[in-house]
């Protein structure tokens, strides 16, 4: 992929879900020693799930409107500022997990909704048809390799450092991570945003998916997957590593891998 615009994106996605990671254990830890709680643990997934579903359903308002390059530069950057508020705001305040915490974590997630449509519909802009299958299946790879090590990874860093740290490296990366996809360049003629009504904005694929069973039938089971392996992560395996095995927290991140790979 000799494409710099592509590899850009690549380079910038692979840090900002490095980053999705790392802030998942940051902020588990942080809250577990803040509030010794299962019951907060399975709310914050439970919040990042509610939330980007939210965005999802509103992001084809954004997407209909702005430029794609625009919307995912312009969403690194706030989910980097909005990390840091949370981060000063915890660590600083000493809060736990307050409507605060959950108004932080709620604006994230709903970035994170938008941002990950905008990245697969960058990839037909950026890369030649011929060459579309080739690049999306080295997207796949980086991710899942991504996913594969960062958990462990997270977890060992934890162990080494703290996770007031593993915080702001997060931030550090989202901000990598917006520098990388504001040096894309997509071509003027496919920029151009399409005008269209709000509620026909929102219904032009959801009235697909209705009208298709599989399809309708695969979201309600990756939305329903995705909400309960999340509240797994959270509550159940930081917890049980924790008081039932009575090990550290590098046994919670491979565990968490072996888990969600399976």
């Amino acid at each position: 992929m000799k494409n710099t615009s592509f590899r850009c994106l690549w380079i910038g996605q692979a840090f900002a879900n490095l980053g999705d990671i790392f802030y998942v254990v940051g902020l588990i830890s942080l809250l577990y020693n803040l509030t010794g709680s299962a019951f907060y643990l399975s709310l914050l997934p439970f919040i990042t799930t509610i939330f980007r579903f939210i965005s999802s359903l509103l992001a084809p308002l954004v997407i209909d409107r702005f430029p794609l390059k625009r919307i995912i530069v312009q969403s690194q950057w706030w989910k980097t500022i909005l990390l840091v508020c949370l981060g000063i705001f915890i660590i600083s305040f000493d809060h736990g997990f307050s409507v605060a915490v959950i108004f932080f974590i709620a604006l994230i997630s709903l970035l994170d909704g938008v941002a990950a449509p905008v990245s697969a519909a960058l990839v037909p802009q950026l890369v030649p048809k011929e060459d579309r299958m080739k690049a999306n299946g080295f997207l796949n790879v980086i991710t899942q390799t991504i996913f594969v090590a960062g958990w462990p990874l997270g977890s060992v860093l934890l162990i080494s450092t703290n996770s007031s740290f593993i915080i702001w490296l997060t931030v550090l990366l989202y901000a990598v991570s917006t520098i990388y996809t504001g040096r894309i360049k997509v071509p003027e003629q496919t920029t151009a945003p399409v005008a269209s009504s709000n509620w026909g904005s929102i219904k032009s694929g959801w009235g697909a998916i209705r009208q298709i069973p599989t399809i309708r039938t695969l979201i309600s089971i990756d939305f329903i997957s995705t909400l309960a392996s999340s509240v797994w992560v959270a509550a159940v395996i930081y917890i049980y590593v924790e008081q039932n095995l009575q090990l550290g927290e590098e046994w919670w991140g491979t565990l968490t891998q072996a888990t969600l790979s399976a």
